[in-house]
Parts: structure tokens; sequence; C-alpha cells
């Protein structure tokens, strides 16, 4: 049985729940990212104003 790449794409893009878990992810690994590259403290800096904090 062979998965339609566009459903899977489409259900997964309108569940809002996937959406959240992608993106909460994607910032871990970017601040993980950053702080190898830039430091700590930049890192850190960095992510308080993405945040809002």
């Amino acid at each position: 049985m062979k998965a339609d790449a566009d459903a899977v794409i489409d259900a997964f893009g309108k569940n809002e729940q996937v959406k959240k878990v992608f993106w909460a992810v994607f910032m871990v690994m970017a601040s993980l990212v950053l702080a190898r590259i830039a430091g700590p403290e930049s890192a850190q800096q960095v992510i308080g104003r993405i945040m809002g904090i």
C-alpha cells in the first residue's frame, strides 16, 4: 500500500497540535545550534528576544 504524500502533508498541516510540537522542537534545535556557534549568553539573549521575554 502506497501512502499519498499530499494527503499526509495536508493532514498534519491542518493539525494545530502537530504545528505547535514542530515549532517547539524547531526552537529547541535552533537554540542548541546557536548556543554551540555563538555561545550560551548570546543564544539566551536571542531566544529571549524571539520569545518576548
